[in-house]
């Protein structure tokens, strides 16, 4: 017994040196919603390319580890200006970058359009109570109306996608099957397994047509 003791005592002592040499890290999501352009879109985090094969559109990820900090993120496609960013990300804390594209100004009536990549931050507040939905749009329009049909409710949740902006639909303590439509369509599914903050992203495809992703956060999110 007592050199199992003293075996652990020097494991310990050998692995705290390591375990404070690691370095402090915070999260980053990444969403691709960059319908211009052609092939998939390559995110950079302070010059280092996530994922060499890239992003299709509409993809999402869970929350990469970065070391904390100040973060320069940049997303690439080809047929589009890139865009890039700078974030300062907590300790601990998940920030989700959504990439976007918006067509830059003709200079000339005939011009052939173009197109940079912008890039939106959702970033975290406080954990919400029961189950929220959050939604944000990146569309060309001010919002879209959506319908949330939550199972076990008669009439679905009417609610507003604004563009570059969160909007909130709250659902108490309810943990139905959630489906968002716009219109009989149907953009998404939320499965609610834990209280807590499920965002929605809408955005268009290549062809031009609304579509929608969704994700789980146990905290609240608030564009900036």
């Amino acid at each position: 017994m007592k050199t199992i003791s003293k075996s652990l005592v020097l494991l310990a002592a050998l692995c705290l040196p390591l375990l404070a040499q690691q370095p402090e890290i915070g999260f980053v999501r990444i969403v691709n919603a960059v319908s211009p352009g052609t092939g998939k879109a390559s995110f950079l985090v302070d010059g280092r390319n996530l994922y060499a094969d890239g992003y299709a559109l509409g993809q999402t990820t869970g929350g990469y580890g970065v070391k904390a900090g100040n973060i320069q993120i940049e997303v690439r496609k080809e047929g589009v200006e890139s865009g890039n960013t700078r974030i300062s990300l907590g300790v601990g804390e998940t920030m989700t970058v959504i990439a976007f594209a918006e067509r830059l100004p003709a200079k000339k009536p005939d011009d052939p359009p173009k197109w940079v990549v912008k890039l939106l931050r959702l970033k975290q507040q406080d954990v919400e109570r029961g189950y929220g939905v959050s939604m944000v749009s990146v569309c060309k329009q001010e919002e879209v109306a959506l319908n949330l049909t939550v199972e076990g409710r008669d009439e679905p949740v009417r609610a507003f996608a604004k563009r570059l902006a969160i909007s909130k639909a709250e659902l108490g303590g309810k943990r139905g099957e959630i489906k968002v439509s716009l219109g009989d369509r149907v953009l998404t599914n939320i499965s609610p397994d834990s209280p807590g903050n499920y965002v929605v992203i809408v955005y268009e495809n290549a062809e031009g047509a609304i579509e929608a992703l969704s994700y789980y956060d146990p905290k609240f999110v608030v564009a900036g």
